[in-house]
């Protein structure tokens, strides 16, 4: 099990402000403060998605160069977290840059002073540490029998509207060397940011006519963990549009075949490739999803693009999603226009971005998107239009893998990344920002993790991750309960 910590961009900035303004006014001062938590649990990583920070009162800490607190805070603290169903994160920050590791006093606060009564959340607690730099470290404390296990997060990610900060513990994963297979790739975005990309976990769902570009992407700069969902076979029909498929493979899982061309091309030193033959609203690939940074959305059916909007707005993963809409007028090109925008908390919904309607997904599960005299009886705009060629793949897979470099690369001072919509007959290209209807249902689920999910998931699995932690939780509510007693 891999452990991570995620911040919306709020907390983030409310907690740097916080722990960081004696360092700003160059004053040596730590300070601290609490906050909450939700989980999120894939198949092989836990996220604490850290969403609300509870900032001192007046009288609620002591500063005398370290920091600390008094109990009624923590009190407060566990009493807010009980009451919204949530966990107990514990901040202070250090006067050193990068990733932090823990003195013997702050273990003392953590595992002495806080790990045993943040038990009655029924969570773990998670500290987490800011350097001077504004650089994040976290861990989580685990109850193992009457003991509390640190358990380090491999990374602490912050989702942003102008740039996805991935802050990594380079103990547990490591950088990786410069090679000169990478040389142009390292020499034009730098060490720090090829570092970065290298260590990503990325998802393509639909490995179809773009997502396979996406994928040879994906290789060619080096990504070196990647999980492919897309439950379909080679057809006939499509080897005019998939890098990887010949008339050999017609009758061959998609996403085996993506898989070994993803090996072949690779150019990290090794490469880890979870391949999945199902639908994303399977709730086992749904779970793998849910163990990546970052998830590429090159699908056509509402219902996969339904669950990639519970993904980006529940669990705080971007989703970089792409289309292609081409119509036919007596046999010849009448119009054609793609698009790739990306949705988080901070950019405008799939839904609301109109990729897809909730009738579109009623019409999928019930199986009349799959009855054609049903198909044909809707208005052009609802119609699923299959037409397509390799070069408006290329162009909306190229958009897409574009977007996703935009938003790891960002500076401060850069835009907000935007829509972009490409028009084929006038050569032009829009660039749209535009926010979520008002009464969006999507906003109300931002942060919510395991919380929220879509009601239609299918074949649902016994995940080995989530019996763990409900044994974890059985077992601290009776040792709590023992606690008690004595």
């Amino acid at each position: 099990m891999k452990y991570e910590a995620v911040l919306t961009f709020e907390s983030d900035t409310v907690s740097k402000k916080h722990l960081l303004q004696h360092y700003q006014n160059d004053l040596p001062q730590e300070d601290l403060c609490f906050a909450l938590w939700r989980p999120s649990t894939g198949a092989d990583r836990y996220s604490a998605l850290v969403y609300q920070i509870i900032l001192p009162e007046a009288d609620d800490r002591l500063l005398h160069g370290n920091a600390s607190f008094e109990p009624k805070y923590l009190a407060r603290a566990i009493k807010t977290a009980r009451d919204t169903q949530s966990g107990i994160v514990f901040m202070h920050s250090h006067p050193s840059a990068g990733w932090q590791g823990m003195s013997s006093a702050d273990v003392e606060a953590e595992h002495d002073v806080i790990a045993y009564p943040a038990g009655a959340t029924e969570l773990p607690l998670l500290g987490m540490t800011i350097g001077r730099d504004g650089y994040w470290s976290a861990r989580f404390w685990i109850r193992n029998g009457r003991q509390m296990d640190r358990e380090w997060c491999t990374k602490v990610r912050v989702v942003e509207p102008k740039h996805y900060r991935l802050q990594f513990n380079d103990n547990l994963v490591p950088p990786k060397p410069r090679k000169d297979i990478l040389r142009r790739t390292y020499d034009t975005w730098g060490s720090k940011a090829q570092n970065d990309i290298s260590r990503l976990k990325v998802c393509i769902v639909g490995v179809g006519s773009v997502g396979c570009i996406v994928a040879e992407a994906m290789a060619r700069i080096g990504v070196g963990e990647i999980t492919l969902i897309d439950p379909d076979v080679v057809e006939e029909h499509n080897l005019d549009r998939l890098l990887y498929s010949t008339v050999r493979d017609v009758g061959k899982p998609k996403v085996n075949l993506a898989a070994k061309m993803f090996k072949s091309h690779s150019t990290a030193d090794k490469v880890d490739i979870t391949a999945m033959q199902l639908s994303i609203h399977n709730w086992s690939a749904y779970k793998h999803a849910l163990d990546c940074d970052i998830i590429f959305s090159c699908v056509d059916r509402p219902v996969a693009r339904d669950v990639l909007n519970y993904i980006a707005q529940s669990h705080l993963i971007p989703v970089i999603d792409g289309g292609i809409a081409v119509e036919i007028y007596n046999g010849e090109l009448f119009s054609a226009h793609w698009r790739a925008h990306i949705s988080t908390p901070y950019h405008q919904c799939l839904r609301c971005n109109k990729q897809y309607n909730t009738s579109m997904v009623v019409m999928e599960l019930d199986g009349s998107l799959d009855d054609q005299s049903y198909v044909n009886s809707l208005p052009i705009e609802e119609r699923n239009r299959n037409q397509n060629v390799f070069p408006f793949s290329l162009d909306v897979a190229g958009m897409e893998v574009n977007m996703m470099l935009r938003y790891l690369l960002a500076k401060p001072w850069w835009p907000v990344v935007q829509q972009q919509d490409y028009q084929l007959i006038t050569a032009q290209t829009r660039v749209i920002n535009e926010d979520c209807d008002q009464n969006c249902s999507f906003r109300s689920r931002k942060a919510q993790g395991d919380r929220v999910n879509p009601h239609y998931m299918t074949a649902k699995d016994t995940d080995t991750s989530r019996s763990k932690w409900l044994v974890i939780r059985n077992s601290l509510a009776n040792l709590l309960k023992y606690g008690k007693r004595q």
